[in-house]
């Protein structure tokens, strides 16, 4: 088993009141599963990646990976297990850096220094693996990340995270700021990392058909607690419609429902409570 989650709570104060962001939640992922979360604003979702990544510590609870406790470990240990990747582009990468050198930073989490990492042989190297990215970033390694556009940017941030092959990789709705070109691209070389490495990945998105589409699991969190888990042929027998259908019957609201349907925008808008809670979640 990579990754247990067992019995978290995690809650949070909002004027002058308590609301649980994970309410006693328990999740397992085995080794080489690809797990899409969806869920309504406020759900818990990027909260429960927070948690197991260690930058929120849980109320209650336990975080397990490879059979270990490391609910009380810092981020930073924990980092050496765990590759994420961010909704926001600039948050993956470091703009003033180069491309080799960002990619160097990445490597680095095995343990060694930068300067044989930027060698004559290991830039080849990093050519080569950029290239196979098909963006025409293994021409550009030594320009600096802040000129690269947003979808160069994540796929890039995509590589990092993977590239010392993690036990686990966090993905919190990366493809969410792209426009729809970038993020359907962004989406297929994660595929194909987390395939050629086998991966487990845990991924948050905001879109339906992505969470149908990608993946062997499907998992759906509704007020901090997982409502529903398919299996991937479960999943593959579901429509758009048949997910929609499936979060009224658990009581989410067509106002909360944040998750877009197609390439043009997302479905519903968000209440005003759930505003207010987004920034925590």
């Amino acid at each position: 088993m990579i990754l247990r989650v067992l019995e978290v709570t995690k809650t949070f104060s909002l004027g002058g009141s308590r609301f649980s962001a994970l309410d006693n939640l328990t999740l397992f992922l085995s080794e080489g599963d690809f797990a899409t979360v969806i869920g309504s604003n406020g759900a818990g979702k990027t909260t429960l990646l927070n948690v197991i990544a260690g930058t929120l510590r849980p109320d209650r609870g336990k975080v397990e990976i490879l059979g270990q406790d490391v609910t009380r470990w810092p981020a930073q240990r924990r980092a050496k297990l765990i590759g994420r990747v961010f909704q926001d582009p600039l948050r993956g990468t470091a703009s003033q850096l180069t491309v080799a050198e960002n990619l160097a930073l990445a490597a680095k989490k095995g343990g060694r220094g930068l300067a044989p990492l930027l060698s004559r042989g290991r830039r080849r190297y990093l050519a080569q693996v950029l290239a196979s990215l098909e963006m025409g970033l293994e021409g550009r390694l030594g320009e600096k990340v802040a000129h690269l556009s947003g979808g160069e940017r994540q796929a890039l941030a995509v590589l990092m995270a993977t590239l010392t092959r993690p036990k686990l990789l966090l993905l919190d709705e990366h493809t969410a700021a792209l426009d729809p070109a970038n993020a359907e691209k962004v989406l297929a070389i994660t595929e194909k990392l987390v395939a050629e490495h086998r991966l487990t990945t845990l991924m948050v998105t905001h879109r339906m058909d992505q969470a149908l589409a990608v993946g062997n699991r499907l998992i759906m969190m509704h007020k901090g607690q997982i409502v529903l888990d398919l299996d991937e042929e479960e999943k593959r027998r579901l429509r758009v419609e048949d997910l929609v259908g499936l979060f009224r019957k658990v009581g989410v609201s067509d106002d909360a429902l944040l998750l877009a349907t197609n390439d043009d925008g997302e479905k519903g808008m968000m209440a005003e409570e759930a505003k207010k809670l987004a920034h925590l979640l």
